[in-house]
């Protein structure tokens, strides 16, 4: 692959957060621009912008995202509710979010339970972008092993060979 094909590759990659078809942020998506960048090479950008820069423990985002999915996934769901606190993270703005993450983008309607998760999936994605979440959400989801850029093993070698109760590892 050449210089030019890799920094291609690169480009769409980080264009669209490694996110499958479906999935890809909108072309209008505050939060892409946030998160990277395509000037001197592609780089991220977001908390990883400087060497000093803090990355949050937590953002304020991932509550409502949590929301929004515990009443989607209610045994009667809630849809109305879901919908609700999935439209505060897609329509939030920059400058009200204390760390500057913001879609910014018009509400979602009239969607069905199966289509509420997928774009609770899709912004969790987007929103949480480089926190350690995603491969846990894509357990939970269901989402497919050929989504998945790695497969780690979950318990190191050590634990395995030191512990008889480690359960085994995923299929892959």
């Amino acid at each position: 692959m050449s210089w030019k094909d890799a920094k291609l590759a690169a480009t769409e990659w980080l264009a669209t957060l490694n996110l499958p078809a479906g999935f890809q942020p909108d072309a209008g998506d505050k939060r892409v621009p946030f998160y990277t960048t395509n000037a001197y090479a592609s780089k991220v950008l977001g908390f990883g912008a400087g060497s000093t820069t803090a990355w949050p423990l937590y953002l304020p985002g991932e509550m409502t995202l949590i929301k929004a999915e515990a009443y989607a996934r209610q045994a009667t769901p809630d849809l109305v509710n879901s919908l609700v606190e999935l439209n505060k993270i897609v329509t939030k703005k920059a400058a009200n979010d204390p760390f500057g993450v913001g879609a910014d983008l018009p509400p979602l309607v009239g969607l069905t339970q199966a289509q509420i998760l997928n774009e609770i999936y899709r912004n969790r994605c987007i929103e949480l972008y480089m926190s350690g979440l995603k491969l846990e959400d894509m357990r939970r989801f269901g989402r497919p092993n050929s989504e998945r850029s790695r497969n780690l093993l979950p318990y190191p070698f050590r634990e395995r060979d030191n512990n008889p109760n480690t359960p085994a590892d995923p299929a892959f």
